[in-house]
């Protein structure tokens, strides 16, 4: 019973640092308006267009810009105090969705549209996301940063199941618009939560070449084996693990029959199981072996995925979802956990800007399997993408040992 206790005592070490605090209070909200704005840009986008084919290009908006712009936004945040580039997107951000929510709600909106809000919204992910990885490593220290970024994702669980549900809810009773409003509010107190953290000094002189800046951390990444292993494991990830997120509105239609508020509750289910994975990778503590844990929850992930679009009833898909949730939460929580404490603070920003890089790659896979939802069904494409994941991972098991030993 001691034990127990001790355990989920340490769940929320991190939470007794202020200024971790005003950080995760703010991820967890602005979570809420990215669950949410998930659910409403798929769902406007599918009752427009009704492709499988459309949902992938216009996320892949998303992704481009990230594949762009993600490396100088690394740069930028050694060289510039992330504070500020943390407030400045964030402002930018409510102005974005409140005249997007305008445009919905005066009837003006277009696919075009909603292309051009996705690429511009990866304009702001990519010199944001850099930003606040690091500064979460410098308002913690190394024996509490796997526990802080677990709290970060025990916010996203609870935010993707309570948040897609509500949005779900809006769009069914108040329209698409209402959900870009609250997504407005929510982005306006997260930059409140800006305002409240610490100043963070830069880590490279800003006299320097921004391409030199650049180009050195691509360098350090490439001289050390760990992180390009690390790096590889994310691709595989965001190339077979992610991209059912973005077929799920023409998975809930087409397949299950939902209306909107359905697709709302299938969306809860994979924030069930992060916040399920958050809580239990969060009472662990600083223990042994995460790379074996990532490559078992890896392997999961994989079968999960080709389980809950085969599944013949609805709690059964439900529970494969959670699982999804889960095992993909806990791969993303553990790859940044070892990528975090691989490397020197000096090259924090650059090194995430690269991992944030790597969800840009997801058009790649992203694209072609709505192209083929639309040929093949979105069952078949989801299975095969599952499939692909398990043997990846499991070949990473088999073949690489030295990833089952890093801590």
């Amino acid at each position: 019973m001691t034990v127990r206790t001790w355990q989920w005592a340490s769940t929320f070490d991190s939470l007794r640092k202020r200024d971790f605090r005003w950080l995760w209070l703010g991820k967890v909200v602005s979570s809420a308006g990215f669950s949410m704005g998930i659910v409403a840009q798929g769902w406007l986008v599918y009752e427009l267009t009704g492709s499988g084919a459309a949902l992938a290009w216009v996320n892949a908006g998303w992704s481009i810009s990230t594949l762009c712009l993600s490396l100088f936004g690394g740069v930028l945040s050694d060289r510039v105090e992330k504070r500020s580039i943390l407030l400045w997107t964030r402002a930018a951000s409510v102005l974005q969705v409140l005249a997007l929510g305008l445009l919905i709600g005066g009837g003006f909106v277009r696919i075009w549209l909603l292309m051009a809000s996705s690429l511009l919204s990866g304009v702001f992910f990519s010199i944001m996301m850099p930003a606040q990885q690091a500064i979460t490593a410098e308002l913690v220290d190394r024996e509490t940063l796997l526990n802080a970024i677990s709290l970060n994702s025990i916010g996203m669980g609870v935010m993707g199941a309570l948040a897609s549900s509500a949005a779900g809810f809006f769009i069914q009773y108040f329209g698409v618009a209402s959900v870009y409003y609250a997504m407005a509010a929510f982005n306006l107190v997260t930059a409140f939560t800006v305002l409240k953290l610490p100043s963070s000094g830069r880590t490279v002189s800003p006299s320097r070449s921004v391409w030199r800046d650049l180009f050195g951390g691509l360098h350090y990444i490439r001289q050390r084996p760990t992180l390009v292993i690390i790096l590889l494991i994310v691709v595989v990830r965001v190339f077979f693990g992610m991209p059912y997120s973005t077929l799920m509105p023409k998975f809930a239609t087409d397949v299950m029959g939902f209306d909107a508020a359905g697709l709302g509750l299938l969306m809860a289910g994979p924030g069930v199981g992060s916040l399920i994975s958050s809580l239990t990778v969060a009472s662990l503590g600083d223990f042994r072996r995460k790379g074996r844990l990532l490559l078992v929850t890896g392997v999961i992930l994989g079968v999960s995925l080709a389980l809950f679009v085969n599944a013949p009833a609805l709690p059964l898909v439900f529970l494969f979802l959670v699982l999804v949730g889960a095992t993909n939460n806990a791969c993303m929580v553990l790859n940044n956990t070892l990528l975090q404490t691989n490397l020197e603070d000096r090259f924090r920003g650059r090194v995430m800007s690269v991992y944030m890089l790597m969800w840009g790659l997801s058009p790649v896979s992203t694209i072609p399997a709505g192209a083929l939802s639309d040929l093949m069904g979105v069952r078949f494409v989801i299975t095969v993408q599952g499939v692909l994941c398990a043997a990846a991972f499991l070949s990473f098991a088999l073949f690489r040992r030295d990833i089952k030993r890093m801590e």
